[in-house]
C-alpha cells in the first residue's frame, strides 16, 4: 500500500501543529489496511486522493459499470420518456427485472432498476434507448469516462457482465462517482432502498431493495478497531455494489458528515470485508480531514485593465466554487487566496470570458485554482481608445468641441452682423454727410445769385 502525497503533508501539518498556531483536538486515526484488492478514498468535492491502494491496477468492474451507465442515463434521458422494451433486451443475462417484449416502462423506472436491483436487463434497454446499439453506447461511455479523468478505462457493455476487454480502476471509478453525485437525480437514487416499479402494459407490480448494506443492515455485523458493530453506516449516501466470479465483490460507496463528503471505491474483496473496508476508510478520512468552501462562484474580485475598449476596466468575478481539502485540525483561516491576472487585455471583452485565474493556499502551498470570468462586456472601443481615451471621455470631448464650435460660430455669425451695422451706418452717415454738404452748397450758391 502507497500513502497518498496529501496524507504525507498532513503527518507533517500535525506535527508542526504548535508552530502553527494550532493543535489536533485528539489523536488522528491512522491510514487504515484494507482488505480488497485495489482500494481509493477521495474527497468527493475536490477529487483529492486520501488513500490509495493500488488505485490504479485494471481490474473488472462487474456492476459498478452502472454507475457510469447510470450518470449518462441522467444526462441524456428525460426521466418521464416512455421506452418500449425491444425483442433481444429480455434475453439479457445476468441479474435481471425479466423485462418483457413489448413492455413499456419509463427511463426513471429503468434507472431505478439499474441502480437499485442492478438490472442487467434495464441496462441494455436504456442503452439502446439512448444511443441506439449497446456498441454505441459503449463508445459514448469511453468517451465520457475519459471527459472525468478516468485513465485506464475500457467498457464494453453497460452492465459490467465479464468481457476481458471490460475494465477499469478504483480510481476512474471513483472520478466517474464523483460527477454522477453532483446530480441530484442519480444522489437520490443512489441512496434508495425499496423502490416499487408499478403494474405496467405487461407485468404486475414489483419491487427492488439494494444490495448495498451500508444503507440499510443492522443485522450483519464486522469487527471493527476491535467491537462489533452494525453493517449500516450512518453517513452513508449509495452508490453501488457489483459482483462476478471474476471480479469478487466491488463497492463504490459515499458517505456525508457536515460539509465533508467523501467516495470510497474498493475492488476485488471477499465477503462482507468490503464493508468493513468502507467504514474503516470513512472514518479516517473523517477523522483527519474536511472540505472547505475556500471561494463562492460569482464572487467580485475587483477589476481588470482593458485596452481598446470603451471603458478602461472590466470588473471581474470568480466563475465557480472552489473546495478545498484541509488536514481535520487546520483551521479555515489559514487558507489564503492570491489573484493573478495580466497588466491588462484586449477589447472587446464578453461577460464570463475568463481573464485571469485565483491560486487558493495553505501556508504558501497551492491547494487549487479557480478561474475569475469578466464580469460584464466591454465592447471595442473607438479611435480614442487607441491612446487611453475611453469612449465616455472621447464622447465627453465631442460634446465639448461641438459647444465651443457652436458657441465660436454664434460669436462669428454676432461679429458679422455686427460689422455689417457698422458698415451701413457709416455708409448711412456719409451719405447724409454729402447730402448736407450738397444742400448747403446749393443754399451758398443761391445765396451768391440772389445778393450779388
Amino acid at each position: 500500500m502507497r500513502i497518498p502525497l496529501f496524507a504525507a503533508a498532513l503527518l507533517a501539518l500535525l506535527l508542526a501543529a504548535p508552530a502553527l498556531g494550532f493543535a489536533p483536538a485528539r489523536a488522528a486515526k491512522p491510514v487504515p489496511e484494507t482488505t480488497a484488492a485495489s482500494a481509493v478514498l477521495i474527497d468527493a468535492k475536490t477529487g483529492e486522493v486520501l488513500y490509495d491502494k493500488d488505485m490504479h491496477a485494471v481490474r473488472y468492474p462487474a456492476s459498478l459499470t452502472k454507475v457510469m451507465t447510470g450518470l449518462l442515463t441522467v444526462e441524456r434521458l428525460p426521466l418521464d420518456k416512455l421506452v418500449t422494451i425491444d425483442a433481444e433486451t429480455p434475453f439479457t443475462k445476468g441479474s435481471r427485472i425479466y423485462l418483457l417484449e413489448g413492455e413499456q416502462v419509463t427511463a426513471e423506472q429503468l434507472f431505478y432498476a439499474l441502480m437499485v436491483e442492478s438490472a442487467n436487463d434495464a441496462a441494455v434497454a436504456l442503452a439502446k434507448e439512448i444511443s441506439g446499439t449497446t456498441e454505441t453506447f459503449a463508445a459514448l461511455m469511453n468517451s465520457r469516462a475519459t471527459e472525468l479523468g478516468a485513465l485506464h478505462t475500457n467498457f464494453v457493455n453497460p452492465n459490467g457482465l465479464e468481457h476481458d476487454e471490460h475494465v477499469t480502476t478504483a480510481y476512474d471509478i471513483a472520478r466517474i462517482a464523483m460527477e454522477a453525485m453532483r446530480n441530484p437525480a442519480f444522489r437520490k437514487a443512489a441512496a434508495t432502498y425499496p423502490y416499487t416499479l408499478e403494474q405496467t402494459n405487461k407485468q404486475e407490480t414489483r419491487y427492488f431493495y439494494n444490495g448495498n448494506r451500508l444503507l440499510y443492515d443492522e443485522k450483519h455485523t464486522v469487527v471493527y478497531e476491535g467491537a462489533s458493530r452494525p453493517i449500516k453506516y450512518a453517513d452513508a449516501t449509495g452508490i453501488k455494489t457489483g459482483y462476478t466470479s471474476l471480479a469478487g465483490n466491488c463497492l463504490a460507496a459515499s458517505a456525508k458528515r457536515g460539509d465533508t463528503e467523501l467516495i470510497a471505491v474498493l475492488m476485488q474483496a471477499e465477503g462482507l470485508n468490503i464493508y468493513l473496508d468502507a467504514i474503516s476508510l470513512f472514518e479516517y478520512g473523517f477523522d483527519n480531514h474536511k472540505s472547505h468552501q475556500a471561494v463562492r462562484a460569482d464572487t467580485p474580485q475587483g477589476e481588470v485593465r482593458v485596452k481598446n475598449g470603451t471603458v478602461k476596466t472590466a470588473a471581474i468575478r470568480t466563475k465557480a466554487d472552489a473546495w478545498v481539502t484541509l488536514p481535520a485540525s487546520v483551521s479555515p483561516s489559514l487558507v489564503t487566496t492570491e489573484l493573478q491576472l495580466p497588466k491588462r487585455i484586449d477589447a472587446p471583452v464578453r461577460e464570463g470570458q475568463v481573464v485571469g485565474t485565483m491560486r487558493i493556499l495553505l501556508d504558501g502551498e497551492e491547494l487549487g485554482v479557480v478561474e475569475l470570468a469578466a464580469a460584464e462586456d466591454v465592447p471595442l472601443g473607438g479611435p480614442l481608445s487607441r491612446v487611453g481615451i475611453t469612449d465616455r471621455t472621447a464622447g465627453l470631448i465631442l460634446r465639448i468641441l461641438i459647444a465651443a464650435f457652436l458657441v465660436f460660430l454664434f460669436l462669428a455669425t454676432a461679429y458679422v452682423i455686427l460689422k455689417r451695422r457698422q458698415i451701413k451706418q457709416r455708409k448711412r452717415r456719409r451719405e447724409e454727410r454729402r447730402a448736407r454738404l450738397a444742400e448747403e452748397e446749393r443754399k451758398h450758391e443761391e445765396f451768391r445769385r440772389n445778393w450779388l
